[in-house]
């Protein structure tokens, strides 16, 4: 097994969630991103925008530990990816909470039972996980709907009972890949608000979309990705001051 470094793992105890050193990824001989630099950290929210296959769902792959980079260095909840055990590896996925762009559920599955199928996974029972099920039921805004089944939901809450799912075993480190495609751009900034909120009990949260508007719904840190090369767009916070619709 493979020894954990004590310097890395003392910088995810200074919140250091993610950092990304001069990675380069892509699929079969196509290199997707190119050196790229990244860091997330518990209590912020970064914005990734960029044109369509600019690589942003590439990255959020990696953050994800679904796509394994060809070189640089990945460093993730403090584990060094290119050199972890599966055994750490898995630890580190456990800790991640994933919105894909088109999420998938069990669609004769009530969205309660959707959103409780993490909590399951892990062997916590009914009576163990109900209340904070209907905690995440409430705060992403589908209590009336959450008896329906998943097919029954139209996309907007379909979207927010992904977010409930993601969060449902209190990640660390939040992945959304283009939460709102196919929202209304009203509902898709309260989908980010909702996201975003989750930096107020520490997770990080690292959201990928082509919507540079996004990051007026709260203080966001910006991130560019064009033709595989990320940039900060912006080092500073707006502040605190979040628009209500």
């Amino acid at each position: 097994m493979s020894r954990l470094n004590h310097t890395d793992l003392e910088l995810f105890e200074r919140g250091v969630l993610v950092r990304l050193s001069n990675v380069d990824a892509g699929y079969g001989a196509a290199t997707v991103l190119m050196g790229v630099d990244f860091e997330a950290r518990a209590g912020e929210v970064a914005l990734v925008t960029g044109p369509a296959a600019a690589g942003k769902t590439t990255l959020t792959h990696v953050l994800r530990l679904a796509l394994p980079p060809r070189s640089g260095r990945a460093l993730i909840m403090g584990v060094d990816v290119g050199r972890a055990s599966g055994r750490q590896l898995a630890e580190v996925k456990r800790k991640i909470g994933y919105v894909a762009e088109t999420p998938t559920f069990i669609e004769h599955w009530s969205a309660f039972d959707n959103i409780a199928m993490p909590l399951r996974m892990i062997g916590k029972k009914p009576r163990e996980y109900a209340d904070d099920v209907r905690e995440l039921v409430d705060f992403v805004g589908i209590s009336e709907a959450a008896d329906l089944p998943v097919e029954k939901l139209s996309g907007a809450e379909r979207r927010r009972c992904a977010i409930a799912r993601a969060l449902a075993a209190k990640p660390h480190l939040i992945l959304a890949d283009d939460p709102t495609a196919g929202m209304s751009p009203a509902d898709g900034r309260r989908v980010v608000r909702l996201l975003a909120e989750m930096r107020r009990v520490g997770a990080g949260v690292v959201i990928a979309s082509q919507d540079e508007s996004l990051a007026d719904c709260a203080p966001i840190l910006r991130w560019r990705l064009e033709r595989g090369r990320l940039t900060q767009v912006d080092t500073s916070l707006p502040a605190e001051t979040e628009a209500s619709e």
